[in-house]
């Protein structure tokens, strides 16, 4: 018997979506902006930008406290929100509902594929490849996002609202294997991030793939260029590689 990860065929992928599908990191900094410049339109265009890049960083942890249920989605993005504001030493009023409502319109009007994702869904249609998507997002927003590119019930999703936690809880990554009607010795996890899409799916069973796009900044907690020694675990720039795996 083989003592190599990858001799095994893959049955089942799992896809990460934000900033492994959709240029995630981009379409936030532009709603962030967006939102900012509404809720606040006295400050300038600094403080807007100050505004978003706190948002996204999230220094206090606040999404991540989601995923594990302490807080819900609209609970983290408020705190998201406070702690940004805060930071910049503004004093809120009733501005949070204005940021929001902004912030989804933007969002949801430049939600932008990366180039390689088709070819690697044909790919894994061509091949009899269950696919299935697993993201920390909510249902809410995972599905604005999907319905902004075209996507409304083309795949089935895992998201933190479907068990109330999210990755890396290994409870995620067996819903997902479920769902793609592959064993998870079979499955190959894509993702950018190492916590959630790699050192989890591989506590779980499944291969990794780690995505690292050499033409895309790091995204938040993503752990790009550390050192990881474990055979089940490939570093990819690009889903043309996991294609041709298939």
């Amino acid at each position: 018997m083989s003592t190599d990860p990858w001799a095994e065929p893959i049955r089942g992928l799992v896809l990460d979506v934000d900033d492994t599908l959709l240029d995630t990191r981009a379409a936030m900094s532009a709603a962030g902006l967006a939102a900012a410049a509404a809720a606040w339109p006295q400050h300038s265009p600094q403080t807007h930008a100050d505004l978003s890049r706190g948002f996204y960083d999230d220094p206090g942890g606040h999404f991540d406290a989601y995923t594990r249920g302490e807080l819900t989605f609209e609970q983290q993005r408020r705190a998201r929100y406070e702690a940004a504001i805060g930071a910049l030493g503004l004093v809120a009023a009733d501005e949070f509902d204005t940021y929001e409502a902004a912030y989804r319109r933007e969002f949801a009007g430049v939600q932008v594929l990366f180039d390689d994702v088709e070819a690697l869904l044909g790919a894994a249609a061509d091949r009899g490849v269950g696919v299935c998507l697993l993201t920390n997002s909510g249902d809410d927003q995972t599905r604005l996002k999907l319905e902004a590119v075209g996507w409304t019930r083309r795949f089935p999703a895992v998201t933190t609202d479907t068990l109330g936690v999210g990755k890396p809880d290994p409870r995620m990554y067996a819903a997902a294997c479920e769902l793609t009607g592959s064993e998870p010795h079979t499955t190959v996890c894509v993702g950018d991030t190492l916590d959630t899409d790699v050192i989890g799916a591989r506590a779980a069973g499944l291969r990794a793939a780690w995505l690292q796009r050499a033409d895309r900044p790091a995204p938040r907690n993503s752990g790009w260029g550390t050192p990881i020694d474990d055979p089940g675990v490939r570093i990819v720039g690009g889903l043309a590689q996991v294609a041709d795996w298939l």
